[in-house]
């Protein structure tokens, strides 16, 4: 990480928001898929913004079975 996102992260919090980080952190789980693609650096996601949108593009990120139905598909195009 670079200076300044370090200090993002790091900023100064009142002691009630930082006990919600702390609790936060002992329950917090990322599935193995998608630390997988944060190591490669690439993130599947679904756009979904409407057509005609300009300069806007909405969408969230593959998790979960929507993500391995996803690499499925990737996998078995990438085999023929």
């Amino acid at each position: 990480l670079t200076p300044e996102e370090e200090e993002i992260l790091n900023k100064k919090r009142s002691k009630k928001i930082q006990k919600k980080y702390d609790e936060r952190k002992k329950n917090a789980k990322i599935s193995s898929l998608l630390e997988e693609q944060f190591q490669q650096g690439k993130l599947l996601a679904c756009i979904a913004s409407r057509p005609g949108q300009c300069g806007r593009a909405d969408g969230y990120v593959l998790e979960g079975k929507e993500l391995e139905f996803y690499l499925r598909k990737i996998k078995a195009r990438k085999g023929k």
